[in-house]
């Protein structure tokens, strides 16, 4: 229940709006450590060790090993199979969805749910990140936030941008990196007049995860220098590759989530599957374990070979896709870090042997792949280049890290077309443009704005009635019901148009079914106005009937044209007069 402080009247009053991204920002930060130090009890619990779990796991049984990941996915699949359907996956979409669709509105009880489901998950095993969890987490309690102080939907947005930026910024001691992720990925109308409100809850979070966790940077990061300006040709090959394994974690991911459905294995068994592939994978190659950031710095510190880098990055390719395609809450952030060291030092490697000591050392080209692998996954390359930027505060990299990144947003883009949270969603059903306009559409349901008073006749109705009933109507379009009161059909004047020269002598011969229109397209009150406008566009109709559901043949109403133009245009206005 929602407190009756309504903030939207006192909107104009920015001290008051900064400081509940303050404590957005603090709660966020505060959970975020939380996670964490729950995430290490566990990996500590079961894996005997919090920092080293791949030398851990070389002393330990095949079983035991093969068994951990498995009892987290039993453990997992009740989860979001019957109480929190939400926690399941990277979370990222989930959060996107909620903006574009769901008014900013998240569950309060996600937040909690959310934080158990990964623990499980990272800590049994699963190889997946925990930055796409605590953004999940993060926007939950900006979105209870906005809920509980009564807030319009348009701020309940921003409040839930606010947790996911906080989220990200207290993960890696980065607030840029946050304040980005917020702007480009999750707000798809971001408006710089929100940038404060997201960057203070960034910096909040930011001085929490500096006091409990101290201000070391995530990686061990070597010194980065460009040697050579020669180097930038290899770096937008390195891009090219980064590019092709981001659309091939995307694809894989789908096609192992395809399987599952396609065998019609139940939601609660699906984890314990996945769990038991990753257990396979882990008994020869521990490195794919959990988050991975191990790996990474056995990269960074060129500790591991090449030959062993490619392996890792195809079975690390393997073991996220069958995490995150079988329901394990868990980001694609860290997979994609991790992937993108593996492809950058192997890369570096093999470049060092065409061009010995005239070029840099394969750890510079790791971390560039790691920004370029998260450029092309999430399809957003200014926050990558910004998280690698936040890790080395070295400006040498920049010009390499744009040039990969870049590289790799053009592949994805031309070969693929879509992030991994945008494919996500589209699985799911959910279309989204990036933009104010449609935003705004896809928040109006046509439910709340149909007329339930229409006109209507029956398919038995003689010609001669129905032109008495359309002179004294003022409606252009007539719903036609069968003998059943089920819809079968629309007549308008255009179908009377063509027999109205001969209408005395067809006055008692022709019926209503005889000239109607038969194949016509229906809404629900579900539809958006989104959906609305494409079912309108093209059409010489200005009367749509709305019926129960699709497929349904139960007439509730009808929605015109008219009304949704008006509608939209009073909801433009509206948001116009609180702007100013």
């Amino acid at each position: 229940m929602a407190f009756n402080v309504k903030l939207d009247v006192y909107k104009d009053k920015l001290v008051v709006l900064l400081l509940i991204a303050v404590l957005i920002g603090v709660v966020t930060g505060f959970l975020a450590i939380a996670f964490r130090y729950a995430l290490l009890i566990v990996i500590k619990l079961l894996w005997q060790n919090q920092s080293e779990v791949i030398a851990a796991v070389a002393g330990m049984k095949w079983y035991i090993i093969l068994a951990i990941p498995v009892i987290g996915g039993l453990l997992i699949g009740p989860i979001i199979s019957f109480w929190a359907p939400e926690t399941s996956g990277a979370g990222v979409p989930e959060v996107i969805h909620t903006v574009v669709s769901k008014d900013g509105v998240i569950r309060h009880r996600t937040t909690l749910f959310k934080i158990l489901a990964t623990v499980i998950s990272i800590g049994t095993g699963a190889s997946v990140g925990r930055e796409g969890p605590i953004v999940h987490i993060g926007g939950s309690v900006g979105s209870s936030i906005g809920q509980l102080i009564g807030v319009s939907a348009e701020w309940r947005r921003v409040f839930l941008a606010c947790g996911a930026a906080a989220g990200i910024a207290a993960t890696f001691n980065a607030p840029m990196a946050g304040l980005l992720f917020a702007a480009e990925i999750i707000l798809v109308d971001f408006q710089v007049s929100y940038l404060s409100h997201i960057a203070i809850s960034s910096i909040t979070a930011t001085v929490i995860s500096y006091h409990f966790l101290g201000t070391f940077p995530t990686f061990d990061v070597p010194h980065y220098s460009l040697v050579t300006y020669w180097e930038i040709p290899l770096y937008i090959v390195l891009g090219v590759a980064a590019g092709g394994v981001a659309i091939a974690f995307t694809r894989l991911t789908s096609k192992v989530e395809d399987t599952f459905t396609h065998f019609k294995i139940p939601v609660y068994l699906r984890p314990a599957i996945g769990g038991f592939l990753v257990g396979l994978i882990a008994i020869k190659a521990p490195h794919i374990l959990g988050v991975g950031y191990q790996s990474v710095n056995l990269v960074l510190a060129a500790k591991m070979t090449g030959a062993l880098m490619l392996a890792i990055i195809i079975l690390k390719l393997l073991a996220s896709a069958f995490s995150l395609g079988a329901g394990f809450s868990g980001g694609i952030f860290a997979p994609s870090l991790v992937m993108g060291s593996l492809l950058g030092g192997f890369f570096g490697v093999v470049a060092n042997g065409f061009f010995p000591g005239n070029i840099g050392a394969s750890p510079a080209y790791a971390l560039v792949g790691m920004g370029a692998v998260v450029a092309g996954t999430t399809m957003a390359p200014i926050t990558a280049i910004f998280t690698i930027f936040e890790l080395t505060y070295n400006f040498e990299i920049i010009l390499p890290l744009m040039t990969s990144c870049i590289t790799s947003l053009i592949v994805v883009q031309t070969f693929y077309g879509h992030s991994f949270y945008e494919t996500k969603l589209i699985r799911k059903g959910v279309r989204f443009v990036r933009g104010r306009d449609s935003h705004m559409l896809r928040s109006m349901r046509v439910g709340e704005y149909m007329d339930k008073e229409y006109e209507s006749v029956r398919e038995s109705t003689p010609l001669g009635e129905l032109v008495l009933k359309v002179q004294e109507s003022h409606y252009p379009h007539f719903i036609v019901f069968n003998d059943k009161d089920e819809l079968a059909g629309m007549i308008s004047l255009s179908d009377i148009k063509p027999v109205l020269a001969d209408v005395k002598d067809l006055c008692e011969l022709l019926v209503v079914a005889d000239i109607m229109t038969k194949e016509i397209c229906t809404l629900t009150p579900e539809d958006n106005f989104e959906t609305a406008f494409k079912v309108f566009e093209g059409k010489n109709v200005s009367t749509l009937p709305v019926v129960a559901h699709r497929n349904s043949r139960k007439v509730l109403g009808v929605l015109k044209k008219s009304t949704l133009l008006y509608a939209y245009n009073e909801k433009i206005l509206k948001t116009t007069a609180l702007k100013t």
